[in-house]
């Protein structure tokens, strides 16, 4: 498989959601950024999504990153981190945010079977 790295442009943060109470006792749902990084966006096409016998209505799309690790890594370039992480696990029960979206993570795939990028599948999650 050959991936391009520099296709990696576009900003992603992987979202959790907490539930907390506020000052006055009422549950407020915050957020918890768990990784920031870069990666591939690429929309899954209508014709694509009827063959995989998913509905016709849901958006999908397809983010491509590297593989993220526990530690934080320093960039080559200009000594900035490419990626955060606070845990080194990604699951289903995260979300993506990108471009003021919210994407609910529907597969996490190993591309290429050899721990160096990570594909992920994401449904847009409608307000």
């Amino acid at each position: 498989m050959l991936v391009n790295p520099g296709n990696f442009n576009k900003r992603i943060k992987f979202i959790k959601y907490k539930i907390q109470k506020d000052a006055d006792g009422f549950e407020v749902k915050t957020e918890d950024v768990v990784l920031v990084t870069w990666a591939q966006v690429t929309n899954i096409s209508g014709t694509e999504i009827l063959r995989s016998n998913s509905d016709f209505s849901k958006v999908k799309t397809h983010f491509l990153m590297r593989t993220p690790t526990v530690a934080m890594k320093s960039s080559a370039r200009v000594g900035t981190s490419y990626e955060q992480s606070e845990c080194g696990g990604l699951d289903k029960d995260m979300f993506i945010k990108f471009d003021g979206n919210v994407y609910d993570i529907v597969y996490i795939n190993d591309y290429g079977y050899d721990n160096k990028y990570t594909e992920i599948i994401t449904e847009l999650v409608m307000k």
